[in-house]
């Protein structure tokens, strides 16, 4: 298996091979949010369940890759479902909805009746931690030299999850990647819990 990204100046690509024995798969968009303080420093995300029939996204969580940032905001107001019966609902269990220059360096949903072809939008902020908000997740997430990348994980109701290391991309207006990916970008298990990180 092989991943192959493409990528323009609208939009990078990543499409990657799925494994048979694994039925949860997500699509997950990214792109500037624009929200002030300069490209991508608040993203607008998509994540859509992409699964097998029957296959409910039931956790997503997401690290800040360098930790010298921060999640400083998670917007209540910009979370909605698309698709579903209405009964979909989004928790925020780990994160800040406060627009305060502070927050953790993780943040994760859960999620209730999140099921195949549904689609979940919503929007963070990312600042320093020295309270800078001229920050930008291109350079946080990924294409951020020795620091680490981001980690999303995606956990599903039939027990299985997927985590996936963001690798570096080039600079684009708007990100598109299938979720799981192949090698060591991706770490699968029959049954597992997220591990809770610490807040700040």
């Amino acid at each position: 298996m092989r991943l192959t990204l493409l990528s323009s100046a609208a939009t990078a690509v990543a499409l990657l091979a799925i494994p048979s024995a694994y039925a949860g798969v997500v699509t997950f968009t990214m792109q500037n949010g624009d929200g002030g303080g300069g490209p991508f420093n608040t993203t607008a995300f998509t994540v859509t369940n992409i699964s097998s029939p029957g296959v409910q996204l039931t956790e997503m969580s997401f690290t800040v890759g360098d930790t010298q940032y921060l999640f400083d905001q998670l917007y209540l107001n910009a979370e909605l479902f698309g698709g579903g019966d209405g009964t979909q609902l989004a928790t925020l269990l780990v994160g800040d909805r406060d627009d305060d220059n502070a927050g953790p360096d993780f943040f994760s949903y859960g999620f209730s009746n999140f099921g195949a072809g549904m689609s979940f939008s919503g929007q963070w902020d990312i600042d320093n931690d020295n309270g800078d908000f001229n920050a930008d997740t291109r350079n946080v997430f990924f294409n951020n030299g020795l620091a680490p990348n981001a980690v999303a994980t995606f956990q599903f109701s039939d027990g299985s999850f997927v985590s996936f290391e963001f690798p570096d991309l080039p600079i684009a207006d708007s990100y598109t990647l299938t979720i799981p990916a192949p090698g060591a970008a991706a770490v699968f298990a029959g049954l597992a819990g997220f591990a809770r990180r610490r807040r700040r």
